[in-house]
């Protein structure tokens, strides 16, 4: 069956143009992501970068608080564990801005990750 049917290489060409303009519609119609995977806009990173400061500093201070009551240290432990809390707020915001997301563990600063073998 050597035989080619040249109607139907038209019609795979139709079919493989319309599937290339219906991705190009999809592509065009969502939001935009930066590598990083940071929403567009900036008044989503703000409210993001807020969020994490704000939920460090109040999840910190309260498990200090919480300590401090039932250890009765008041209020070393919370002072503590405010400034813990902060520091881990700023350390997502900044893994947020780097690129680095949530991953843990050794990060190969100078490697390309465009090129995967």
């Amino acid at each position: 069956m050597s035989h080619q049917d040249p109607d139907g290489d038209k019609r795979l060409a139709n079919i493989e143009r319309r599937i290339f303009e219906m991705q190009e519609r999809q592509n065009q119609g969502e939001k935009k992501r930066d590598d990083r995977g940071l929403p567009a806009g900036v008044g989503a990173i703000m409210g993001r970068v807020a969020t994490e400061l704000v939920a460090g500093i109040i999840v910190g201070a309260f498990i200090g608080w919480m300590l401090d009551n039932w250890l009765g240290t008041s209020p070393f432990l919370l002072v503590l564990l405010f400034f813990l809390g902060a520091m881990a707020g700023m350390l997502n915001v900044w893994r947020m801005f780097s690129g680095r997301g949530l991953a843990v563990g050794y990060f190969d600063e100078h490697s390309d990750s465009s090129s995967k073998e």
